[in-house]
């Protein structure tokens, strides 16, 4: 991918970000001697959540390969859509907004925080609508929210599809009068959107929302568990009448005092980074 953007010259391109993962763990630097990615205007980060962590290494990685971190640009898109619904400004930076994680798990309010802990929680700004489409955030009244409020994410726009091929049922489900739902949350700060997970991903514990993709993701970093093979998800408990977090991680090792340690590192981690700890953690 990296050689067929340098031998054509390439100005455009897009993956999603598993794929700059995969460069960041698989590509070394001898396979990639003489390397130019300087002809790159714009490179696309979409169809998954878009990791602030991911987009900063590769960019800092290929920096010197002629990467502009200015071409770096997470999107956002769906296929109700025809895939693109907002992008960034040609040349500008990535956009990470830091907030509160107690404020936006508890109450939905995206308040910014200068502190980089565990205490608050990262977002990658995915641009604003394309020309002729529009974006707006509800909540569970349809009411639309202000800047900063986290809620359903709804859109509209010509590129918007009229429904669902011989499913009308679906096709009910899609529309709100004139908008259409996505199934994302989200929230909208300076006129970008920001996404947070998905509506029926979100893992409601203890009276506040848990985003499987980052507890996924840092998980995965810790040492013994395959990167990108982790799943965290809600299990209902009819016995409290909320939801157990499980996390299931792959991991090669087979050694059982082994694996222990590692299932009690993956359940502190994730302690420290919620503030909960979770219900059960799985290794396979």
């Amino acid at each position: 991918w990296l050689w067929s953007i340098h031998r054509h010259k390439a100005t455009l391109s897009a993956a999603p970000n598993f794929a700059y993962e995969l460069c960041l763990k698989n590509i070394r630097d001898d396979d990639i001697r003489g390397l130019d990615l300087s002809s790159l205007r714009m490179l696309v980060s979409g169809a998954e959540p878009v990791s602030p962590s991911t987009i900063e290494r590769f960019t800092r990685r290929f920096e010197k390969y002629g990467f502009r971190p200015e071409a770096m640009a997470p999107v956002y898109g769906l296929a109700e859509s025809s895939v693109g619904l907002a992008f960034p400004p040609v040349g500008r930076l990535p956009i990470v907004d830091r907030v509160e994680r107690e404020a936006i798990s508890r109450e939905g309010v995206a308040r910014p925080v200068k502190k980089k802990d565990a205490a608050s929680v990262e977002f990658v700004a995915c641009g604003r609508p394309l020309p002729g489409h529009q974006i707006r955030i509800i909540d569970q009244s349809s009411w639309e929210l202000p800047e900063r409020r986290e809620g359903r994410l709804q859109f509209k726009g010509p590129s918007a599809t009229k429904g669902y091929f011989r499913d009308e049922e679906k096709t009910r489900a899609l529309f709100d009068g004139e908008w259409l739902e996505s199934g994302d949350l989200g929230y909208i700060a300076g006129g970008d959107v920001f996404i947070t997970g998905r509506t029926k991903d979100i893992i409601i514990r203890a009276g506040r929302n848990i985003y499987p993709h980052e507890l996924e993701e840092f998980v995965g970093n810790i040492e013994g568990v395959r990167k990108g093979c982790v799943a965290a998800f809600a299990s209902s408990d009819p016995g409290t009448g909320t939801e157990r977090l499980i996390i299931l991680a792959e991991t090669r090792i087979e050694d059982t005092e082994h694996l222990d340690a590692l299932r009690n590192r993956i359940s502190v981690a994730a302690t420290d980074l919620l503030e909960l700890p979770p219900d059960e953690v799985v290794l396979v």
